[in-house]
């Protein structure tokens, strides 16, 4: 996959449109699923798609497009150089828009994405319905096995226990939002690595399913931040506080996410999704690098820090204890084996 071939030459409208049907047929089981656990919950809406379509067709949409024609526009003209670069530029733009069977796979591929998301959003919700918070505790103490006696923010504090580095960790969590759904549409309108774009595309798809919904309803945990809520004990409290006080010097922004979560929690709020085993971010993060490797080394080895940053920031944040992290990891590694 390279970002220059998202203007490329395409093959003739003879593509075949089937290029992701395991992944329609993955999305389609996982909406019947979130259908069947709504019905038995006695939700009949349990899947919500209008705000994300609008999210994507207003705002995404039009971001990424602005980025690959900056992109491709500055390739052009460093790498290839053409006599008339506009004249260039301009008939790209033109075999983009006038290719069918790339916009039609494109747009059902980015459909299936966002129907998978909200009916994995629904699942997740539900999550303190299906098996209440039990694992925390077990989670805790196994962090301080793993971590010579000591849990691993403690470890943490003494070299990114600063409030600016705290706000870059929590800007990295943000931007992991902006970076997937990225990647995400990239590998919907790729045509040139097909076996690449739909294998990170499945991988994602399944990373989510097990990860961020069989394995989080068995290993059903609030996380770290929660950790005194749940009833679980005092060991968190010092971690919250310190980011309490970092946030009077920099902003840390998961703490207004934390709040309303735990309001939702309470109130059956609009923000809602408690759930600490695994890690989606990392797992997310991990398979985007095992993607951005099969496009050029330099981009796979960015993004293994990027995921370096995103682990870190999950326990120093207090959303993750280290094992939801580790944990995974060895799922993202699976899933983009298995795709």
């Amino acid at each position: 996959m390279s970002f220059t071939t998202f203007f490329a030459d395409k093959p003739r409208v003879a593509a075949k449109f089937d290029r992701n049907t395991l992944l329609y047929a993955v999305v389609g089981l996982h909406v019947g699923i979130a259908a069947m656990i709504g019905l038995q919950l006695g939700n009949t809406t349990f899947i919500q798609t209008t705000g994300p379509l609008m999210v994507l067709g207003t705002t995404l949409t039009p971001l990424f497009l602005l980025v690959l024609m900056f992109w491709h526009f500055v390739y052009l003209a460093i790498v290839v150089q053409p006599a008339r670069p506009i004249h260039r530029f301009a008939a790209d733009l033109r075999g983009l828009a006038t290719d069918p069977s790339r916009l039609l796979n494109g747009t059902l591929s980015m459909m299936a994405v966002i129907f998978f998301f909200s009916s994995f959003s629904y699942v997740k919700d539900q999550i303190p319905h299906i098996q209440p918070f039990i694992w925390d505790s077990y989670f805790a103490q196994l962090d301080r096995s793993l971590h010579f006696g000591r849990l691993p923010h403690k470890w943490l504090m003494p070299v990114l226990g600063t409030p600016l580095i705290t706000t870059v960790l929590n800007a990295a969590y943000h931007l992991w939002f902006f970076i997937m759904y990225f990647l995400l549409f990239m590998a919907s309108f790729d045509q040139r690595s097909r076996a690449a774009s739909v294998a990170f595309l499945f991988a994602m798809v399944l990373c989510f399913a097990l990860g961020g919904n069989v394995l989080a309803i068995v290993f059903s945990s609030a996380g770290p931040v929660y950790y005194q809520e749940m009833g679980f004990g005092p060991d968190y409290v010092a971690l919250v506080d310190t980011l309490h006080r970092f946030n009077e010097i920099s902003p840390i922004w998961a703490l207004d996410v934390q709040e309303k979560l735990l309001d939702s929690y309470y109130s059956d709020g609009a923000v809602k999704g408690i759930s600490a085993m695994p890690s989606m971010h990392v797992s997310s993060t991990v398979v985007m690098t095992c993607y951005l490797f099969t496009w050029r080394r330099w981009a796979g080895w960015l993004m293994v820090g990027f995921s370096a940053l995103i682990l870190l920031g999950s326990v120093q944040l207090a959303w993750h204890y280290a094992v939801d992290g580790y944990l995974a990891i060895l799922v993202a590694l699976g899933c983009w084996w298995l795709a």
